[in-house]
């Protein structure tokens, strides 16, 4: 009898190594896989012991993954599955059976390979597979039934192994309206009933060896809650199947499974050992089959680091691996416009998401190796879950140090502003942000707005005008609207006016962008107006002024005069700015002033603002610039009713300025143009 099974082995073992197939010529490239065989204890469960791995192939597989094969050391091909690989990266996944020890090896890069017909049975370790709605009934959620037949039409995004089934967030990213389905054989030892519980973000599905036992249905973000029901365990293996959805608006996903076994108190997490164990196979160094050098890289997610408001920077560590007998110069272009060498082990911060092709060059003599592998980074270090590791501030100055920024992104550019804007280091907050409006990529007005608004700010605290007046320029070319575009416009030209001598470029500005306009749009033209306006004045240009107060109002603005509202409502305005001075609240002083000028274009004329405008650059201590927009004023509009308290106080900043002979002329100007004017006494009541 032991003869005779002893035959049938030996024959059984000599068909199957008969039958088994082995790879051919044609592959190019392949990868060691090393691991330690994990082996499943006892009987009953089906399938081959399994091992996984991740690395980046090199661009030269086929997008569909047909060329990939797993093979032992002596090139026969075992039964594998691709659980994750993308058209538009290189990181690849695989699973693979394993029928004794390593080393084995992933091969690809035969373009006349087909799809292999063998595809592995996984049995072993908690797998989870992550698929994308195809949309439906959300109330077909409702029941396990419903929520199986919407997973099966769903589009397989891709797989990983977890260590249990407790998860708060998706591992390929946040999407919304993706699938989870967990499943996994666990050992029961002997017989016993267990109690379940079950949590889940919107809505899910627990079954045991096939059977449903709970479900959960919420139809949007709701927070967890959990039930239980007591399932009887035979001895032997098992199956657990958990399906869960988000279908509703919000990317958040998580599910929870627990069970309390015969005399426990209280729930816990099912222990990994009873689960069918998996192996982790580490990838090695890339090879090239038939001969040849074959330049490789180590690509590895290091850290993070929290960019205000809401983005993160991702640092990733890259090391080269040289071919035997070559000592190169080494090269790295990372695949967003900035390069590095010569080190074989080098940090690149990535500051926005993208896909980037990350290129090593190893030269040497008339010799250069060379391999591209193109990386997805996200917008969080979803691989390092649920505690991707932190960068301070040092780390990441270190590594952006430099950057050449002229051939960053749009999005790149503005998040390492942000950056530098958040630790206080103007210099650099400067620097990226003209990198980042020298960009044509698109931009949210409302954060082009914002962001423009800090840097003029931080420009002006600086005394740097020159900066500020071109920092409004350069937004007003960015690819927004053009009504945003014009209101930039008209921020540079009051910079222009208020800062320097010269307003003539400012009005050159305005009036040429009053040709682009839509001259039946009342918005634009009255932002176009109240530029040139502001500059014909600073220019000394009353005419010009008149001129496009009677435009502004043969295109719909009517005089101030005529509304009574109007002046109540800026004398409201006009308190309010004076409150804001007081309180040295001056952005929004400055906001005020702004706002009023673009509602009624015609005050700028009438002199209110601009007094208030020299009451403000007096409290922020720029005497010689309040003088300059008063006296500008004055001699614009000589008959107006702020003319002569214009020129009062024109002398008074030339003199805190240590302009004695300005101020001098100032006075001169006003006690012989307006005598009657109680501004002219010397013990003029002016408020300070």
């Amino acid at each position: 009898m032991i003869l005779r099974v002893a035959v049938v082995l030996c024959v059984m073992l000599v068909a199957s190594i008969a039958h088994a197939e082995t790879l051919g010529d044609g592959w190019q490239f392949r990868r060691p896989l090393n691991f330690k065989q994990a082996v499943t204890n006892g009987t009953g469960l089906t399938g081959d012991n399994v091992a996984w791995a991740e690395f980046y192939a090199n661009g030269t597989q086929k997008s569909d993954g047909s060329d990939f094969r797993v093979t032992t050391a002596d090139r026969v091909i075992v039964p594998f599955k691709i659980l994750q690989m993308s058209s538009s990266n290189d990181l690849v996944r695989i699973a693979f059976a394993t029928r004794g020890e390593a080393p084995y090896y992933v091969w690809w890069g035969n373009p006349a390979a087909s799809k292999p017909t063998a595809d592995l049975d996984i049995q072993r370790g908690i797998l989870l597979q992550i698929s994308e709605s195809a949309g439906g009934d959300v109330r077909a959620a409702k029941s396990a039934d419903g929520l199986q037949q919407m997973m099966e039409r769903a589009t397989p995004r891709g797989a990983l192994f977890v260590p249990e089934i407790f998860l708060g967030y998706n591992p390929l990213g946040d999407e919304v309206g993706d699938f989870f389905h967990y499943t996994a054989q666990f050992r029961i030892d002997k017989p016993a009933a267990a109690e379940f519980a079950f949590s889940v973000m919107d809505s899910g599905t627990l079954s045991i060896d096939g059977e449903p036992i709970l479900h959960e249905f919420h139809g949007g973000w709701k927070a967890r809650v959990r039930n239980s029901k007591s399932v009887d365990l035979t001895t032997g293996w098992h199956r657990i199947d958990v399906i869960q959805v988000n279908l509703g608006r919000d990317p958040a996903s998580g599910v929870s499974v627990v069970w309390k076994r015969l005399g426990e108190s209280a729930f816990s997490p099912m222990p990994a050992n009873i689960f069918a164990p998996i192996a982790h196979a580490d990838a090695g160094m890339l090879q090239k089959v038939g001969g040849g050098r074959a330049a490789d890289i180590l690509a590895l997610p290091a850290a993070e680091t929290f960019i205000p408001p809401d983005g993160y920077g991702q640092r990733y560590t890259f090391e080269a691996s040289i071919p035997p007998l070559l000592d190169p110069k080494i090269s790295w272009d990372f695949g967003d416009g900035q390069t590095g060498g010569p080190l074989k082990n080098i940090s690149h911060e990535y500051l926005s998401p993208g896909i980037y092709a990350v290129t090593l060059r190893l030269a040497q003599g008339d010799t250069t190796v060379s391999t591209t592998i193109r990386i997805a980074v996200k917008d969080r270090m979803y691989s390092l879950f649920p505690r991707p590791p932190e960068d301070n501030s040092k780390t990441v100055i270190a590594v952006l140090d430099d950057y050449d920024l002229k051939k960053l992104s749009g999005a790149a550019s503005l998040r390492g502003m942000q950056f530098f804007k958040s630790i206080g280091d103007s210099d650099d907050a400067v620097s990226w942000g003209r990198a980042w409006l020298l960009t044509k990529d698109y931009v949210n007005e409302s954060t082009l707005n914002d962001e423009t608004l800090d840097l003029v700010q931080m420009l002006e605290s600086h005394r740097d005008y020159t900066s500020a007046a071109e920092f409004y320029h350069l937004a007003s070319l960015k690819p927004v609207g053009l009504e945003a575009r014009l209101n930039f416009m008209r921020d540079y030209v009051m910079e222009q006016c208020d800062f320097f001598d010269d307003a003539t470029p400012a009005l050159r500005e305005a009036m040429d962008w009053q040709k682009r306009i839509n001259d039946g749009n009342s918005s634009q033209v009255r932002i176009a107006d109240a530029a040139i306006i502001y500059a014909a004045i600073a220019q000394g240009d009353g005419k010009i002024a008149q001129d496009t107060i009677d435009h502004l109002h043969a295109k719909g603005g009517k005089p101030i005069t005529a509304y009574n509202q109007a002046r109540i409502r800026q004398g409201v305005l006009a308190r309010n700015i004076e409150a804001y001075i007081r309180t040295k609240d001056f952005s929004s002083a400055q906001k005020l002033i702004d706002d009023w000028e673009l509602e009624y274009p015609e005050a700028i004329w009438d002199g209110f603002t601009r007094a208030l405008r020299v009451k403000l650059n007096v409290a922020e201590d720029r005497p010689l610039v309040a003088a300059r927009i008063a006296l500008e004023h004055a001699r614009a509009n000589p008959t107006g009713f702020y003319a002569a308290e214009l020129l009062y106080r024109a002398a008074q900043s030339f003199q805190a300025g240590d302009q004695s002979t300005q101020a001098k002329a100032a006075m001169d100007l006003l006690t012989s143009k307006y005598p009657e004017s109680p501004y002219a006494r010397p013990d003029a009541p002016v408020e300070k």
